[in-house]
């Protein structure tokens, strides 16, 4: 099958989180990427969607835990069993994409990797895939790492910020900042050059692993002494404990030098919340937004995830209502995140059949 990427690229999706924001119905058999949260369809399977014809289906790997496997097959039965990649533990992004790394050099030694997460939406799929083509090309002309920044819609202050010498194209990356307080979110919303973080990457095997040695290499040198030794995976297991679990973009990306970002021509969110997942409902005249069978009565701002039972709202504002066979949650607007300490208080009590 012909691709628009050249038989040397390879698409490494991330897929082994949690989504413990989406508690209830992401629970630890069947997390956020897996459930439609927006849209008729998962979210990893829209994520291997939007690559048909970008990059060849063996091209593409998925990147996730044991438990998961099964999951990952029943959502892409058509990606060869070889191309999902089984972390012993989840240990973050670094961890995840130095072992990626490894076994993909043991393919194709000169090959370019592009690193996606399995739970994002992307609004346009024609520009999407033009901007990885960009960000393809540059990264191997010139060696440079390539991230993705976004034009924020909003004063986010969830996300991680990038500023940019142009803001449009293509462009140098002047600095990375942290997730801002929200006074610094609007500013940056005034700002064309600062851009959202999308989590997204584009390097070459070598850019990349030349980044871990010079900034991490004590966890790839421990997973090239493994793949040198016969891959066991049950000394991987053993092993993979020992790397430090940190974020790719801590680890090595904001430290380098030679960094590029697509400032992109796509509408995107990385779906963190209930919140969030809100903004993609149809809204009524009143801004309530749901889906299944809903009845709103004097209500305003309120989403609802309901499913086959009725759901009546009577009275009510910036609510979140998601309804999930033995569990429902309800909170306002502006406790969405604080869906994941409802998932920690419930392993404190014991409650593993909520989870």
């Amino acid at each position: 099958m012909s691709s628009l990427l050249g038989s040397n690229v390879f698409v490494v999706i991330m897929a082994g989180g949690r989504g413990t924001r989406f508690w209830p119905r992401s629970r630890h058999e069947n997390p956020k990427q897996f459930i439609n949260i927006v849209g008729s369809e998962s979210l990893l399977r829209t994520t291997v969607n939007r690559l048909n014809g970008l990059v060849a289906i063996d091209h593409i790997l998925v990147v996730t835990t044991e438990d998961l496997v099964s999951q990952t097959q029943k959502n892409l039965p058509e990606l060869p069993k070889g191309n999902i990649l089984v972390e012993p533990e989840g240990r973050n992004t670094g961890p995840c994409l130095a072992l990626a790394l490894t076994i993909l050099e043991s393919r194709t030694p000169d090959g370019t990797m592009v690193v996606l997460s399995a739970d994002h939406w992307i609004g346009d799929t024609a520009a999407f895939q033009k901007d990885i083509q960009t960000a393809v090309v540059h990264a191997e002309t010139h060696q440079d790492m390539v991230v993705f920044g976004i034009h924020p819609t909003h004063p986010e202050t969830g996300y991680g910020y990038i500023e940019a010498e142009k803001v449009t194209g293509l462009s140098r990356v002047k600095r990375f900042k942290e997730k801002p307080q929200l006074d610094q979110a609007i500013d940056y919303l005034k700002d064309p050059h600062q851009l959202w973080n999308a989590g997204m990457f584009v390097w070459t095997f070598k850019t990349l692993r030349a980044a871990f040695i010079e900034h991490a290499p004590r966890g790839l040198s421990l997973l090239d002494a493994w793949k040198n030794n016969g891959s066991d995976i049950g000394r991987l297991k053993a092993l993979y404990s020992q790397i430090e679990a940190e974020p790719i973009d801590i680890q090595i990306v904001e430290k380098s030098k030679n960094v590029c970002v697509v400032v992109a021509q796509f509408l995107w969110s990385d779906v963190g919340s209930w919140q969030a997942a809100s903004s993609f409902l149809k809204k009524d005249n009143e801004g309530n937004g749901s889906e299944g069978t809903v009845l709103f009565l004097n209500s305003r701002d309120t989403a609802v995830f309901g499913s086959d039972r009725l759901i009546a709202v009577a009275g009510v504002r910036d609510l979140i209502v998601v309804d999930s066979g033995n569990a429902l949650l309800i909170c306002h607007k502006d406790q969405a995140q604080s869906v994941k300490q409802i998932v920690e208080k419930l392993k404190q009590q014991g409650q593993t059949d909520l989870l």
